[in-house]
């Protein structure tokens, strides 16, 4: 089972996020209060994905630093003010992908 850490969203998102996990079987091991302690709670709860806010501004650095420090994970950031999402995929350096977002292509990229 891919464990899943849900970054800093808003309650309604983060609730919608829950949702789409618990019904593909997903299991979230944590949820961060705040992209500064997301890297603090990376070690304790090593997830396999990340869920990070693209409208975030301060989204891309932590993207990064998830990235560097563990390579293994991915990292998706998605958008609620867009129908997109930014993926990171493990031991991809940093590199990245935008793709199209759906509650179905979220689920298969958390899956793969």
């Amino acid at each position: 089972m891919r464990r899943v850490l849900i970054g800093d969203f808003g309650m309604i998102a983060r609730m919608g996020l829950r949702e789409l996990l618990d019904t593909q079987g997903l299991e979230v091991v944590a949820e961060s209060g705040g992209q500064g302690g997301i890297i603090a709670r990376l070690s304790e709860v090593r997830p396999d994905v990340v869920l990070l806010d693209l409208d975030d501004p301060g989204f891309a650095p932590v993207a990064l630093r998830i990235s560097s420090t563990f390579p293994a994970v991915k990292v998706i950031a998605c958008s609620s003010e867009q129908p997109v999402m930014r993926i990171f995929p493990p031991f991809h350096h940093g590199e990245s992908y935008e793709s199209e977002l759906s509650a179905a292509l979220l689920a298969l990229a958390l899956k793969n």
